[in-house]
């Protein structure tokens, strides 16, 4: 019978077993192989990124490239900045004054704590987003070789093949601008790790397992599932095959996974919110042989997130996977298939939570099924397909070099390697030149640096979360000029949500303190900016943000922020894209096709009135509510210049015009600023009226301010 891939136990010689090497000259081959494949990520890694992109020499004239990465340095320089906290990994000033937890923010943990420890030691402006990027690109040939060699192919030839192909990965390089999940080297460790456990689980291998979950944890958790994936299915395996070693492995490998969980709840990781995305962020059934950007420039995406899934194999890989399959008997497949049983479930796994519960061929959508509650919190399922990718690397190169004439296997293997690397270089090339024509900062570094060192406090609105768009390079430059003094910031941009955001203005006419800075992002709206106590003084526009600060007042070398006016006997629509929604300030659910829903129990519409106000005006809206049965109305009381002037009991089902007398102002003004209380907000589902768990009061469709 065949010997296995991956097995070392004494069998019978057949086109599944290579020569043995001597003791020496293993040596030789072993030092050889991983010398030349560090080497080569050393040498890609030195292509794609310039040295002061690595060690961000450059950081003051031009900012890291894209959004995410910009979270992950903006988060490590606070981080890095202030005190220990604990949890470990809690920042004070950022989402000050409760704090945000730095795992959050897509960073990697264990290189943000090495940078704390030596801190006094770096640079002011050093982070280490890019050093990482660096590493994960010497390491990935590396950790090839260690996989194949684990697996039982310790050749120079096919080592060295396995390790360039392994570096041409489509799924790897499309990941750059996101460092930690660049970090594919741990899972091809953890593969590495599955076949030394299976053919001999030793102690040390099984405290090796632990220590790389550990690890992985401290990187990103989806690459912590990952090796978890790749290393449970060790025990299985060995359960399968009856072999009485899988107790003490299943002991080993749950002894790192309870230590990592232990570890995640300690560092605040089971705080985090579910989010959406689950179904979204998929991968397309058509995605691992699509060619997509390795190519064309192109992948497939029928749900407007599956660039999570791209996995593209590169045509290097398909054509060693058709020629393995091609060298198989069916005998030979099913026996293999049944000696790795465990790693052969876990990727069936990992394929089916990639592909999610709405599974896509193309744009075509082939099948819908539940969703448990359980996987919404895999937002970006899509990657986890890398493990099987990598898996199949390994397994098709170990078929090829077992079943062909050695020669004919090595030269189909330099081969194909050859043509994985050509067919990727246009990728590699785009990554190189990205990271070597870095924009410079597109937000006035001259007025925005001393602006930032000389105040206390930087409050950002709109949040992230409530309007405020990260993906904007306004919004990552002010973060990454405000974590050059780490001035305590009110919000962030983070991966996940600790708590859900307050979007809410804590007080309404918003007043600039002495010491406070504010600053507008993109998307904020005309009613944010005339809520501002003498805002035509203290508030100056740069680009499309608007700053403001008791510092600024009468400075005229900067413009005032031009505002809309709103017309008196004018009624003026609620509804997404119409001109109502400039105004609505705090409280107000996103708004949709017919108007929008208050949120909470409080909500404020702000105007910028085209004549001053020195006389009564009526306020009219045309609204529909929600009442906690049995009851048919919402009470709403409406209050300006802080009197209440009216109580309105809004009927449920049925659109209605309500009004409300406002007083002229003590001295004329041409702002105004209303205030909705809603009695009792009440979700539609809990009211027995659908799924909506949002709490709502009434929904304004449009309103009117009459003389």
């Amino acid at each position: 019978m065949a010997q296995y891939v991956g097995v070392a136990e004494p069998q019978p010689r057949s086109s599944f077993t290579i020569e043995g090497l001597s003791p020496k000259s293993d040596r030789r081959s072993t030092a050889a192989t991983y010398l030349l494949a560090f080497l080569f990520g050393l040498a890609l890694a030195a292509y794609m990124l310039p040295a002061k992109t690595i060690f961000a020499t450059d950081i003051r004239v031009r900012p890291v490239y894209q959004y995410d990465a910009a979270m992950n340095v903006y988060g490590q320089r606070y981080f890095t900045k202030d005190s220990w906290h604990w949890p470990l990994l809690t920042v004070k000033k950022l989402g000050a004054p409760q704090g945000t937890n730095v795992g959050f923010m897509d960073g990697i943990p264990l290189a943000e704590i090495v940078v704390k420890i030596f801190r006094h030691f770096l640079p002011p402006d050093f982070h280490s987003v890019y050093v990482w990027f660096a590493l994960c690109w010497v390491l990935q040939p590396v950790a090839a070789v260690f996989a194949l060699r684990s697996a039982g192919e310790r050749r120079l030839i096919p080592n060295l093949a396995v390790a360039v192909i392994a570096a041409s990965m489509p799924a790897l390089l499309f990941r750059f601008m996101h460092s930690a999940l660049c970090s594919h080297f741990l899972i091809l460790i953890a593969l590495g790790l599955y076949f030394r456990i299976t053919r001999s689980p030793k102690l040390s291998t099984l405290i090796g397992a632990g220590v790389l979950i550990l690890t992985a944890l401290l990187v990103n958790p989806y690459i912590m599932e990952m090796v978890i994936a790749v290393l449970v299915a060790a025990p299985l395996t060995l359960m399968i095959r009856r072999d009485p070693a899988w107790l003490r492995v299943t002991a080993g490998v749950g002894g790192g996974v309870v230590i990592a969980a232990i570890v995640a709840l300690l560092l605040g990781y089971g705080r985090a919110v579910p989010m959406g995305g689950f179904g979204v962020f998929s991968m397309n059934l058509l995605s691992p042989i699509y060619p997509g950007l390795a190519t064309s420039g192109q992948f497939i995406d029928a749900t407007g997130g599956q660039y999570e899934g791209y996995q593209y194999l590169g045509m290097g890989l398909i054509l060693l996977l058709l020629l393995a399959d091609f060298c198989l008997s069916m005998r030979e497949r099913l026996d293999l298939l049944r000696r790795h049983a465990g790693l052969v479930i876990a990727c069936v796994i990992l394929t089916l939570l990639a592909l999610s519960t709405k599974i896509y061929a193309g744009p075509r959508l082939l099948l819908t099924l539940p969703t448990p509650h359980i996987l919404l919190e895999l937002r970006g399922s899509g990657r986890l397909f890398w493990p099987v990718a990598y898996a199949l690397l390994i397994a098709g190169t170990l078929i090829v070099c077992r079943k062909l004439n050695a020669r004919w296997a090595m030269v189909t293997l330099l081969v194909l390697a050859s043509l994985q690397y050509v067919e990727s270089f246009p990728m590699r090339r785009e990554v190189r030149r990205i990271l070597r024509s870095r924009r410079g900062y597109v937000i006035d570094t001259a007025l925005f640096r001393p602006l930032l060192a000389d105040h206390s406090k930087l409050v950002v609105w709109p949040k992230f979360g409530c309007g405020g768009d990260p993906r904007t390079p306004e919004f990552s430059d002010l973060y990454l000029l405000a974590s050059e003094v780490a001035i305590p910031v009110n919000m962030t941009y983070v991966g996940r949500f600790a708590r859900e955001p307050n979007c809410d203005f804590s007080q309404v006419p918003v007043t600039v303190a002495p010491g406070e800075l504010w600053v507008f992002v993109p998307q904020w709206n005309s009613g944010m900016i005339a809520s501002v106590v003498d805002w035509r003084d203290i508030c100056r526009k740069s680009g499309p943000l608007v700053v403001c600060a008791q510092d600024l007042r009468g400075r005229t070398d900067l413009p005032v922020p031009s505002l809309p006016t709103l017309a008196l006997d004018k009624t003026t629509s609620a509804a997404a894209d119409a001109p109502g929604q400039q105004w609505l300030i705090s409280g107000w659910y996103p708004p949709e096709p017919w108007g929008t829903w208050t949120e909470g129990a409080k909500a404020y519409l702000t105007a910028n009135l085209d004549k001053p106000l020195d006389r009564p005006v009526v306020l009219k809206v045309w609204a529909s509510g929600l009442a906690a049965h049995p009851s048919e109305t919402q009470k709403v009381t409406v209050i300006a210049d802080g009197q209440p002037i009216a109580v309105w009991n809004v009927k449920e089902g049925t659109e209605s015009e309500y009004s409300a007398s406002i007083p002229p102002p003590a001295v004329p003004t041409r702002k105004l600023v209303v205030e909705f209380q809603v009695d009792h907000p009440i979700s539609p589902k809990e009211d027995g009226l659908g799924p909506d768990p949002r709490e709502v009061g009434f929904g304004l469709s449009a309103f009117r301010l009459e003389e």
